[in-house]
């Protein structure tokens, strides 16, 4: 009867925990939104379960023995200690989970991770290139770029060339190039990071607004940090930094995993060999942590 209690018991804490994180509002420091429903209603199966374990446990009190299905390995190990280290294992986590502090995550697991500072790693660029931008030099404006309003058919098809893959893409980037000042915002972060780099000949010259926490490394320089956002796509672990370079005279002021709102310049250099898109900050200022400091991808992109 013991062990059908300590079941419910541990069933009923992760129930609660689940109850506890979506009260607090912490739930989605651990998932992603498009999960939370499914979440939320595998407490309601626990809490079931922990029924039928306590509803066990009273059988077993009155004597009634469930029927003999034959099988082995259905009963309690008789030694205290292999049961202590089997529950514990449940037992363990869940004192964790109600007892440390909720944390985001930061620089530290953005270290062996690695910030992706292209956003399009999956996806092969398909736009011309401008030369200046892969021998680390700081290339001019691109007149064409600065040009929002009557630009020719023939450039814009020119510098959003895309193929089945991009062409999404290429149809987000003309929108993005029509606007003075390009925010990049929570909700298609990926996608504009993504785009702004698939078409970067395009951009070079755009003023750009990023926000995120700091991240650097040492071979960034001390003019030099990351801005970047941790991307989750169904859970804390398959959770990946993305980010752009930003070049600041004042760089070493900024603590890692301070947040910060930067805008500035779109330009390029080169970094551990490959040329990548830096932020020429104009204006950099500390701002309080978002509520949600994750980024989803947008499922519905391109619909």
């Amino acid at each position: 009867m013991i062990h059908h209690l300590i079941r419910a018991a541990i069933l009923t804490g992760f129930a609660m925990f689940i109850v506890y994180l979506d009260r607090t509002g912490e739930i989605g420091l651990y998932i992603a939104p498009r999960m939370e429903l499914y979440v939320k209603l595998s407490a309601l199966g626990l809490y079931a379960a922990a029924i039928y374990q306590i509803y066990a446990a009273l059988q077993k009190r009155m004597g009634h023995e469930p029927p003999d299905c034959d099988c082995e390995g259905h009963e309690p190990s008789p030694s205290i200690f292999k049961n202590t280290m089997i529950y514990g294992l449940f037992i363990f986590p869940l004192l964790l989970g109600f007892l440390v502090p909720t944390g985001t995550l930061g620089s530290a697991l953005a270290s062996k991770k690695g910030v992706s500072l292209t956003g399009s790693a999956a996806v092969e660029r398909t736009a011309p290139q401008s030369p200046e931008g892969s021998n680390g030099d700081t290339p001019a404006a691109n007149p064409a770029a600065d040009e929002v309003k009557g630009e020719p058919d023939d450039e814009l098809d020119r510098l959003f060339q895309a193929d089945e893959y991009t062409e999404d893409h290429a149809a987000y980037g003309r929108k993005l190039y029509a606007e003075p000042v390009i925010t990049v915002p929570d909700k298609q972060f990926i996608e504009t990071l993504t785009t702004l780099d698939l078409f970067r000949e395009a951009f070079i010259g755009k003023e750009v607004e990023l926000t995120g926490f700091v991240y650097r490394e040492d071979d960034m320089g001390e003019e030099r940090f990351a801005v970047s956002r941790f991307a989750m796509n169904c859970c804390s672990a398959d959770a990946m930094p993305y980010g752009l370079m930003i070049q600041w005279p004042k760089a070493m002021d900024y603590d890692s995993d301070e947040w910060v709102s930067v805008k500035g310049k779109l330009t390029t250099a080169e970094y551990q060999g490959y040329a990548i898109l830096v932020i020429e900050a104009a204006k950099l200022e500390r701002i309080q942590a978002p509520d949600t400091p994750y980024v989803y991808p947008d499922l519905d992109f391109g619909l």
